[in-house]
């Protein structure tokens, strides 16, 4: 799952998670001209494959369904940052954090309820 998506991939994804169940492109054409997006099946399509290719959606007849839950789906990306930009170590992405002055009191007070959980 290494390969980013683009805005309008995740604008998919959304609806798929969203949804919880299997769906047409009919209705996501018609869920994003609710929303004012005028996609042709085309170009539905096109994204929908994309997605497929990169492994976060299944493909059953004319039917389409994320193949990761959105929070299996987050925790893998946020464990290819950590390891990418910190070699995997969460101690220095919170040192990076607090140096940056991002984190907020209540924030450390949450993270070590956290950590206290685990």
């Amino acid at each position: 799952m290494k390969q980013d998506i683009t805005p309008a991939e995740q604008a998919i994804m959304n609806v798929l998670w969203e949804s919880k169940h299997w769906i047409t492109i009919n209705e996501l054409i018609e869920y994003f001209e609710h929303l004012g997006k005028e996609w042709k099946r085309q170009t539905v399509n096109t994204y929908l494959t994309r997605l497929i290719e990169k492994g976060l959606v299944v493909k059953n007849g004319r039917k389409y369904i994320y193949a990761y839950t959105k929070e299996e789906y987050e925790a893998q990306k946020a464990s290819e940052v950590l390891n990418a930009l910190y070699g995997g170590s969460l101690k220095k992405f919170v040192a990076a954090l607090s140096d940056s002055h991002s984190l907020k009191s209540e924030d450390i007070k949450e993270l070590k309820e956290y950590l206290d959980q685990l």
